[in-house]
């Protein structure tokens, strides 16, 4: 920045800007009107002055700042409402932005879905005949469960659990993946223990094809 030497409430002597050169410790300096003093300056300001001056200025005695610590995101744990991901985005942004897909894998698996049918893993007479359609989305490893209607059960079809990425609890946290889904087993999706009893044609076909790990 720039300042005149003509300041404010001064005699006007020309259209001209302050230098260097004219800037000494002693007299200090006018900006908008008001006297400021030179205190004192850094070691790169302080060898400038005396090498192409031959004006010493003394060194400041005012630490600069220190970096700041960097700050630690506390994660919260997922409170099991909504989809983790995008609860996460509320975590790590004020203004939360849309997740990250990966779009090759959801166009090339765009449409794919394994089915199972399942039932609960319990012996509560109320939910032995409960039965269940489980589906996995491979093109963004979402899953979704619906509940058929049963005979004289009382229940009405619906929704059990929305579409979203659910996690393995016995696997460290890791989300569901098709390999731990197969027709037999028993896998625990969002706290409820169910018991995998068949798959369509489509899944069977795409399985006996497809290697997991």
């Amino acid at each position: 920045m720039s300042f005149a030497v003509n300041q404010p409430g001064q005699q006007f002597i020309g259209d001209r800007y302050l230098t260097c050169n004219e800037i000494t410790q002693e007299a200090g300096l006018v900006a908008y009107g008001r006297q400021f003093d030179i205190t004192g300056v850094d070691k790169f300001t302080q060898d400038y002055f005396l090498q192409r001056y031959h004006r010493h200025f003394s060194l400041s005695d005012i630490e600069k700042p220190r970096p700041r610590d960097a700050v630690v995101v506390q994660v919260p744990p997922h409170n099991g409402f909504g989809d983790e991901i995008d609860s996460l985005g509320y975590v790590y942004d004020l203004i939360p932005k849309k997740p990250k897909i990966d779009f090759f894998k959801y166009v090339d698996n765009d449409k794919k879905i394994l089915r199972y049918t399942a039932r609960f893993n319990t012996k509560v007479p109320e939910d032995v005949d409960r039965r269940f359609i489980i589906s996995f989305y491979l093109a963004d490893d979402t899953i979704s469960i619906f509940e058929p209607a049963q005979k004289n059960s009382g229940i009405i079809e619906g929704p059990y659990l929305e579409r979203r990425k659910y996690k393995n609890v016995d696997k460290n946290g890791e989300y569901i993946t098709p390999s731990e889904l197969a027709v037999g087993g028993d896998i625990k999706i969002n706290g409820y223990n169910f018991h995998l009893l068949d798959c369509d044609d489509y899944t069977t076909k795409y399985l006996a094809t497809h290697t997991y790990q």
